[in-house]
């Protein structure tokens, strides 16, 4: 765990402190031996104050507003942790908004220039001082480039960096004084969440990062006739400076009235959803807070996504175990999301596996006891998480991410039109995933993998037994002799053996798929069965051939 160092900017915290008090919240000025930061007469009405019991969430969210820049974002990463905080508080974080006064355009002309170590109407035609969005961290602004590209030039604030580290030095010292006099807080990681914090703040205040996440997904939906990604100018993108296409549209949570951009909000809803879902279970790379400030309505009914700072990856090593997530919750496989959520988390501790697949089962009950269309995934996010939270199970990032997702997509659908039912439109696609899973490829590379990995135990068993022995020879002093020829004859036979057992997993799993797609009518036919079929009973008579030629030799062998 890193720790704070010695705290250097005092007027930040007194600022704090004043904000704190002014939310009502003075119970903590208190209790976090904060009092010395405030004027004798503001000590005095610390005294008054008792603890909050009600509203807490919205008041330390309203402090969150006041302070701005750091404590914003950090709110705002706060607000994905429904593994970590009880919802009221997600819920209130999810509502701050990162909007700040713009920074004065000399300020933001001489970072361009700086930048790209050129003057500004050298490369712009014209360039809009007024931004059309200001951040905490930059600013965007329209501009047209002097080969009349029309572009949207994203400019980080003058000294931001140097801000947001002296704001982090100050959680770090905020979230040491709360474990230690609410050590009831240990319990939502503190710390951990500062540390979380830190490296998302050095990804975001890189624009190369930022422009790299852009062109992912622009290539992604290159092909897309409802989905429009902006293109990445690279010429003129740097670490504090990113330059893209300018999208013409109108944000949805502004749009008045759908009719008069010739579109409708179940349609809109649609494209949203079908988009995200894609994103999340063929992309592999998803946009972690789709909410419709961040996505344009275009003519057409084609939409754009904007903001690309919070970004969810599922890398190949945890690709199974989200979708056995993401299966696992829509047809209410208890098992099999006791084992997704044990198998990518990090437990802490011991656990009693049968108590928490009990509780689990019985508190997702309450969802899956409801016709289809009174299904709510949000609940079942979020009951899953709290559970998983109680018996000390760790959820990756990457999980709570794809859940940040999924409840903003069920809120934005049931906001703009009600009677769209999520679990419907969701479950074909999940439908679509869970055959791949019996598809002669995922069978395959499941058997691969599997045999491989007993090959691997079988292999490396003479190594291991070894270096047990010699433990046991120095920790008890007993003298083993180890003839070597014998156990390098040992090895090979074993690698004989485990090369005959892979065949055969692999032998039994190629006879499991062809048994399956039989009773599949899988274009091209021959007669009433696949072509596949076909393929697959060559396949097995050659590896079969192998195997019995291999046992006979062996049996020859043994013989001679």
């Amino acid at each position: 765990m890193k720790t704070a160092h010695k705290l250097k900017n005092f007027k930040r915290l007194k600022q704090v402190t004043n904000t704190l008090l002014k939310a009502e919240l003075g119970y903590f000025i208190s209790k976090l031996e904060l009092k010395s930061y405030l004027s004798l007469k503001k000590k005095i009405h610390t005294k008054e104050l008792h603890k909050p019991i009600e509203s807490l969430p919205s008041r330390l969210r309203n402090a969150f507003e006041i302070l701005g820049g750091s404590f914003v974002k950090l709110g705002q990463l706060l607000s994905l942790r429904y593994d970590l905080l009880p919802k009221e508080y997600c819920d209130e974080f999810s509502k701050l908004q990162d909007s700040v006064k713009p920074v004065a355009f000399s300020s933001i002309k001489k970072v361009i220039e700086e930048e790209l170590n050129a003057p500004l109407d050298s490369i712009f035609k014209s360039f809009d001082k007024t931004p059309i969005a200001a951040a905490s961290v930059g600013q965007v602004h329209k501009a047209v480039l002097k080969n009349g590209k029309i572009v949207a030039v994203k400019i980080q604030r003058p000294n931001i960096e140097k801000t947001f580290k002296d704001d982090i030095e100050l959680f770090y010292y905020l979230a040491k004084k709360m474990m230690k006099h609410f050590p009831e807080t240990k319990f939502y990681r503190p710390l951990e969440i500062i540390e979380e914090f830190e490296k998302y703040t050095i990804k975001e205040l890189d624009y190369l990062l930022e422009a790299k996440n852009i062109e992912v997904f622009h290539k992604n939906f290159e092909k897309s006739e409802v989905v429009t990604i902006p293109y990445v100018d690279w010429k003129y993108t740097t670490k504090r400076l990113l330059l893209m296409e300018f999208i013409k549209g109108t944000k949805i949570n502004e749009v008045k009235h759908f009719k008069n951009l010739r579109s409708t909000r179940k349609q809109v809803v649609a494209n949203v959803l079908d988009a995200v879902t894609t994103q999340i279970l063929e992309h592999k790379f998803f946009h972690a807070d789709p909410h419709p400030g961040n996505i344009f309505l275009m003519k057409d009914n084609k939409i754009a996504f904007l903001d690309f700072g919070i970004v969810g990856r599922i890398t190949e090593d945890m690709e199974k175990e989200i979708e056995d997530f993401i299966i696992a919750l829509i047809t209410k496989d208890i098992d099999l999301l006791v084992r997704s959520l044990m198998e990518s988390g990090s437990i802490e501790g011991e656990i009693d596996v049968r108590e928490f697949k009990n509780e689990l089962s019985d508190s997702l009950s309450d969802y899956y006891n409801v016709s289809l269309n009174q299904i709510n995934m949000t609940g079942m996010f979020l009951t899953t998480f709290k559970i998983a939270r109680k018996y000390n199970i760790k959820v990756p990032m990457n999980y709570t991410m794809l859940g940040k997702s999924i409840i903003t997509l069920e809120g934005f659908s049931s906001k703009y039109y009600p009677e769209f039912n999520f679990i419907e439109f969701v479950k074909p696609k999940v439908e679509v995933l869970m055959k791949k899973r019996y598809g002669p490829k995922f069978i395959f590379n499941s058997v691969k993998d599997t045999a491989l990995d007993f090959k691997d135990i079988i292999k490396n068993l003479p190594s291991d037994v070894s270096a047990l022995v010699r433990a046991i020879k120095y920790g008890a002093k007993i003298n083993i002799e180890v003839d070597h020829k014998e156990l390098k004859n040992f090895t090979l036979e074993l690698d004989r053996s485990s090369n005959r057992l892979t065949l055969g997993i692999i032998l039994a799993g190629l006879i499991i798929s062809a048994a399956f797609l039989s009773s599949i009518k899988l274009p091209p036919m021959i007669g009433e069965v696949p072509l596949v079929v076909y393929i697959l009973i060559v396949i097995i008579t050659i590896i079969s051939i192998v195997l019995l030629v291999s046992i006979f030799k062996e049996g020859k062998g043994g013989e001679e």
